[in-house]
């Protein structure tokens, strides 16, 4: 609906759903702000759920609810925290964020509430007040841990079991508490996170489809097991309504690239790099701190298609976040150059990890001191590291980097899907290897493969089949040493005829079984196993066939020097495997 103060010339409101959350109003303008804040304060959208919030509150000042919206929007979340600098940033006393508004937000929900106030609103202002203090000391962030442990135990009364909101605030504040350390180095949760999954659960089975409820869900497994993903939390802010709320749009991408499925991963993306751009043009007064949130999403569109192999996509990705990125913007904050100036590294990134690496690293760039810091950082310390996709010599990397060479063997199974959020594409699947990590996938000019949902993690990620592309050469190179020596050893018999030497190198490892060793898939075998088992038939069909030459007349090919001659062979090749002579008896 139209809210009061709004013109004709204004743009249009966003679009954010159907989401409500009712609260102790009588002004039904007052009831829409506080929905919208809370949809941007789930999307991480906190500046603009302040203004919601203060509009809000304005349009009717006896709502403690209002008051309390600004203050929690004014609060630390599981982004943005003392590690990065948030209790510094928050000693301000006026803008965003400012413990000062927030402290003199909660006082104005105090003095709203009165004895016909429901308990759920005093319950939330008295869980709220503990973590904020004014003015802000050093110990401010040991404040969250008694706003934690008072909103678990307000999520563990019976009374709010199916309150899905109280569960998301008692997740959010849990979850703060040890933000992107939820997991050991062997995968296995933390207390922390053991904490923050019971309120989750209970939450998600009141509401599956809650915005903030979804969106921690995808946090709290990211960093897990592949297997324990919770896709219906992904699947659900896939198909969310809150079409503008471009942060929630982006968050099922954490566990699609995870799994290999870098179509969705592009289109999730493309979908918030819109939604963000939108919201810009309605607001830009209040898009600093988000700003990093639209640059992670044009960096993540980066990344996806390099490791799907689209090199194009990739080089967009880095012009939009040159776009996005101008002088104005990183002038606009003390704190973005610090935060955001790293990103203006993408292309040179994506060009050195490319075939034409070379031409797209002297395209002419701007001499801005901003942008040539990140560049030069790349040029000089990142171009070791992208060398083998030049052919260099590279330092060593526990984790390779990808190239734009699509990596072999992933089979096509030629099915049609459309898939979660309408991302096209060819459905392919295959099975894990040892490190259980997710290969690049082809680009076929609408996106990459898509995981096969019917086995392991959301059906199992995109992994290699064959060989990987190392081994390949290696492989081929020795197929044609084996063809090689077969066809020298027959040329040598004393009585060799060209039909003799032709069947040696078919033998030794024909064509059919190279391309299928390429393709990957179940006909796939390592070289020894594939020979060995070729050279086992090879004494039967040697003797039929000189068995039935000499049928015909042929002088000194009887059936017994076929089958020696054979034998012969199969002995000489299990000899050379080191497969011993009983493989082929």
């Amino acid at each position: 609906g139209s809210v009061r103060g709004m013109s004709d010339d204004d743009p249009p409101p966003p679009t954010l759903g159907a989401y409500t959350q009712p609260v102790s109003t009588t002004v039904r303008e007052c009831q829409l702000l506080f929905d919208r804040g809370c949809v941007w304060a789930f999307s991480l959208h906190r500046e603009e759920a302040v203004a919601c919030f203060q509009r809000a509150a304005e349009a009717d000042s006896a709502c403690a609810m209002a008051h309390w919206g600004v203050a929690f929007a004014n609060g630390p979340d599981y982004n943005w925290n003392e590690s990065a600098g948030f209790f510094a940033a928050a000693a301000q006393h006026a803008g965003y964020p400012s413990f000062k508004v927030a402290a003199d937000a909660l006082e104005r929900a105090a003095a709203a509430l009165t004895d016909e106030s429901p308990q759920r609103e005093r319950d939330l202002v008295g869980a709220l007040a503990l973590l904020f203090e004014w003015p802000v000391t050093p110990t401010a962030a040991q404040r969250k841990v008694a706003y934690a442990d008072a909103m678990q135990a307000l999520a563990e009364r019976p009374n709010y079991a199916a309150d899905a909101d109280v569960q998301a605030l008692a997740a959010d504040a849990v979850m703060s508490l040890a933000p992107w350390a939820l997991y050991g180095a062997d995968q296995a949760p933390t207390p922390v996170a053991v904490r923050a999954k019971a309120p989750l659960e209970r939450g998600l089975a009141a509401d599956p489809a809650h915005p903030y409820l979804c969106h921690l869900r995808v946090h709290l497994d990211e960093m897990g097991p592949r297997a324990r993903f919770h896709w219906p939390s992904a699947e659900a802010l896939r198909r969310t309504d809150a079409t503008d709320a471009g942060h929630l749009l982006h968050m099922p991408s954490h566990l699609d690239i995870q799994v290999g499925d870098y179509s969705a991963a592009m289109q999730a993306n493309r979908e918030a790099i819109s939604a963000d751009l939108r919201q810009l043009a309605r607001a830009p007064q209040r898009f600093s701190i988000y700003s990093g949130y639209v640059v992670h999403n044009m960096e993540f569109l980066a990344w996806a298609a390099m490791l799907a192999g689209n090199k194009g996509a990739a080089l967009a990705a880095a012009g939009q976040i040159e776009t996005f990125l101008d002088e104005a913007r990183l002038a606009s904050n003390p704190m973005l150059p610090a935060f955001f100036e790293s990103y203006l590294a993408t292309r040179p990134m994506v060009a050195s990890l490319s075939a034409a690496g070379r031409s797209e690293s002297r395209r002419p760039q701007e001499a801005s001191v901003a942008r040539s810091g990140a560049r030069a950082v790349w040029a000089l310390g990142g171009a070791p590291l992208a060398a083998p996709a030049r052919g260099r010599a590279a330092l060593p990397l526990a984790h390779p980097l990808p190239s734009f060479r699509p990596r072999p063997g992933l089979r096509r199974e030629g099915r049609r899907s459309g898939g979660p959020g309408g991302a096209g594409g060819v459905r392919g699947s295959a099975h894990a290897d040892g490190a259980g990590h997710a290969a690049e996938a082809q680009h076929d000019g609408r996106g990459a493969l898509r995981p096969d949902r019917s086995c392991g993690a959301r059906g199992g990620a995109l992994l290699p089949r064959g060989p990987p592309r190392g081994e390949l050469g290696r492989a081929r190179r020795r197929r044609r040493k084996v063809r090689r020596d077969a066809v020298r050893r027959a040329r040598r018999l004393p009585d060799a005829s060209a039909p003799d030497v032709r069947r040696a190198a078919r033998r030794a490892g024909p064509p059919r079984a190279r391309r299928a060793a390429v393709r990957g898939g179940p006909r796939h075998l390592p070289q020894e196993r594939l020979v060995a088992r070729r050279a086992a038939a090879l004494p039967r069909r040697g003797g039929a066939r000189a068995a039935a030459e000499g049928g015909r007349g042929g002088a000194g090919r009887g059936g017994g020097g076929g089958r020696r001659r054979g034998a012969r062979e199969l002995r000489v090749r299990a000899g050379e495997l080191g497969l011993g002579e009983a493989t082929g008896a």
